[in-house]
C-alpha cells in the first residue's frame, strides 16, 4: 500500500477526540493567548503538535518532526524511560494485547490439563453422552452417534488430549519467554504490577481510540 493510500485510510478515521489535561488557570490563559496571536484554536495547536511528534496522518514537515522529537527526547520521560515490560514490548514491536492474550491462553490450557487429568483418573458416566452428528448422504438430516464405545476408549482419547494440551502449554510458555527475551529491568520485577501496567495501557488506548 502506498503512503497516499495509507494516509487516505487514516484520514477516514479522523474525528473529535477527548483528552483531559491538568493545567493552571494561568497556563490556560497563556495557551489561549498564544493560539489567538496566530489564529489557531487550542485544539488545532494540539493537533499540529501531535502530528509532528508522532509523524502522523498530517505533519508540518521533516524539520518540525525532528524538533518535536528532539523536545520529547530531551524531557525527563524521553531521556530516562523506566524499563518496564510494557516499555520492552513496545520497543521490540510486540502488541501488548497479544502478551495478555497469551497469558490468558496459558491459564486456559492449565485448566484444561487439570480437568483432563481428573477425567482420566476418575471418569464419570458423562462420556456416554458425548456424541457426534452423522449426516445422511445429502446432509438433510443426521443421527447422534456415541463417540466412545467404552470407558477405555474415552480414557485413551483423554490421554491423547492431555499430551496435546501439554504441547500447547509448552509452546505458549516459550512464546511468552521469547517476548520477554533481553528484557532487563533494573530490579527484580513484580510481575503482577507489570501485568497491571500493561492492562491499564491497553484499556487507555482502547478508550482513547473508541471514545
Amino acid at each position: 500500500m502506498s503512503w497516499g493510500e495509507e494516509q487516505q485510510k487514516e484520514i477516514e478515521t479522523i474525528r473529535e477526540r477527548k483528552i483531559t489535561v491538568k493545567l493552571s488557570d494561568a497556563d490556560c490563559d497563556r495557551l489561549a493567548r498564544k493560539c489567538g496571536k496566530h489564529g489557531l484554536t487550542i485544539g488545532e495547536l494540539i493537533e499540529n503538535f501531535v502530528g509532528d511528534l508522532v509523524g502522523g496522518t498530517y505533519s508540518n514537515g521533516s524539520d518540525e518532526r525532528d524538533y518535536a522529537d528532539q523536545w520529547f527526547e530531551r524531557c525527563w520521560f524521553g531521556m530516562f524511560p523506566e524499563p518496564t515490560l510494557l516499555n520492552h514490548l513496545l520497543n521490540l514491536g510486540y502488541e501488548p494485547e497479544h502478551y495478555l492474550d497469551m497469558l490468558e491462553n496459558v491459564e486456559t490450557i492449565k485448566s484444561d490439563i487439570e480437568i483432563t487429568k481428573q477425567n482420566i483418573a476418575e471418569p464419570s458416566d458423562e462420556w456416554k453422552d458425548i456424541v457426534y452428528h452423522k449426516y445422511n448422504d445429502d446432509f438433510t438430516s443426521y443421527e447422534c452417534v456415541p463417540c466412545y464405545n467404552s470407558v477405555d476408549e474415552y480414557i485413551a482419547s483423554e490421554k491423547e488430549d492431555l499430551e496435546s494440551y501439554k504441547a500447547d502449554l509448552e509452546e505458549a510458555l516459550e512464546e511468552l519467554k521469547d517476548m520477554r527475551a533481553d528484557w532487563k529491568p533494573e530490579k527484580e520485577p513484580n510481575m503482577n504490577e507489570e501485568i497491571e501496567l500493561i492492562k491499564k495501557w491497553v484499556k487507555e488506548r482502547e478508550d482513547f481510540i473508541n471514545e
